[in-house]
């Protein structure tokens, strides 16, 4: 059997669309800063990228900011805001790690924002405010209420920024009724190339840029542009409008029926709330993450701990610890995150490699107490 891939929220494969645009795009040379008619030929097609990125958010295309990801998207806004920061504490090291001053808002149990504290932090802060919420966790899958979050942020004045990361493509939110200030969104989370992403900008909010020189992106994100990460940016965001989640919600709400029914004592973090429809974090009486995610790889399966991300390395998540997850929980976690090409065998072959697995572990474990 081939390697199964069950991590499409750390990257997913790039999308048919994408890979054409791009081979397509590889016949044109030139720099899009350049006047000449090679140069002009690049400026039309980045420019085409961001007219459809615009039309998908329903901005004007000079909202659109190209960036080298979401991680300098998020950088950008947080740290060229002028002013207090308000975030939650289960966000991407990118929005926690650009701001270490900023107020940190609690989650519940289940993972969702604290409201109440959210309009308390709100109440102490002062002056110009920034309220950067995550739409969807990239660990969890937990939603966010961000209608009622952005309602209260604008009863204070606040000015709302938003990671879609997760969101776009799964989500069925309404972003010209919804108003955040900015998104930002990533490439490779929804079949472009890596080391593509955007911010989305509110014109009349000033923001400092974080990279400065030659002046391209209107001076908010200095450097030759990505030519070919921003065209098949713009080819595969036009895909996310009619994607259908619903036989891919399904296989998950088996995979994890299944694995509930095999161990009862297995934890689903975010369950019962809203969550993304591709994405299962659990943790498994006395199965450590690494030992799964090593074991799953041997056996041709790719999947992450709730907490891989930034350094290939398997830590505590300070997703779960913020959710008040107990400390055996926090060192079993895994994620599994589906995507369209994914398959009921796929999921059998899973199911098979985690209980031979679970009972190889609890035998050893009930030989030791044993003995």
């Amino acid at each position: 059997m081939q390697r199964v891939y069950l991590d499409y929220n750390a990257s997913a494969p790039i999308h048919p669309i994408a890979q054409a645009a791009v081979v397509e795009a590889l016949r044109t040379v030139g720099n899009a800063s350049s006047i000449h008619t090679h140069g002009r030929a690049v400026r039309s097609l980045l420019e085409e990228a961001r007219f459809k990125v615009a039309e998908f958010f329903t901005v004007k295309p000079a909202q659109v900011i190209f960036t080298s990801g979401a991680t300098e998207a998020n950088n950008l806004i947080i740290k060229g805001f002028s002013g207090q920061v308000i975030t939650s504490a289960i966000e991407h090291d990118s929005i926690l790690e650009a701001d270490k001053a900023a107020f940190r808002c609690a989650v519940d149990g289940h993972g969702r924002v604290d409201l109440l504290q959210l309009e308390e932090l709100l109440k102490q802060s002062g002056g110009s405010t920034l309220v950067s919420i995550m739409a969807a966790n990239n660990e969890t899958g937990v939603v966010q209420p961000l209608a009622d979050i952005i309602t209260l942020a604008r009863q204070y004045g606040a000015q709302v920024h938003c990671d879609a990361v997760q969101a776009i493509g799964k989500l069925p939110l309404d972003w010209k009724e919804l108003k955040p200030d900015f998104i930002s969104i990533s490439g490779h989370k929804i079949g472009a190339l890596q080391g593509i992403g955007a911010l989305i900008i509110n014109e009349h909010i000033p923001l400092t840029p974080l990279i400065r020189g030659g002046g391209q992106e209107r001076y908010f994100r200095s450097g030759t542009e990505n030519s070919l990460g921003i065209i098949s940016l713009g080819a595969v965001i036009e895909n996310c409008k009619t994607q259908h989640w619903v036989a891919i919600q399904k296989l998950r709400d088996t995979l994890e029926q299944r694995l509930t029914t095999l161990c009862p004592e297995l934890k689903i973090f975010g369950s019962p709330a809203e969550r993304l429809p591709n994405t299962s974090c659990f943790a498994t009486p006395g199965m450590a993450s690494n030992t799964q995610v090593m074991h799953f790889d041997l056996m041709g399966i790719s999947v992450s701990a709730g907490s891989a991300c930034s350094s290939g390395k398997v830590k505590v998540s300070h997703v779960l610890k913020a959710m008040n997850v107990p400390a055996p929980s926090l060192q079993q976690s895994l994620r599994v995150s589906l995507g369209h090409s994914t398959t009921e065998r796929e999921i059998d072959h899973f199911i098979k490699v985690w209980q031979d697995l679970y009972d190889r572990t609890h035998s050893n474990l009930k030989e030791r107490i044993g003995a």
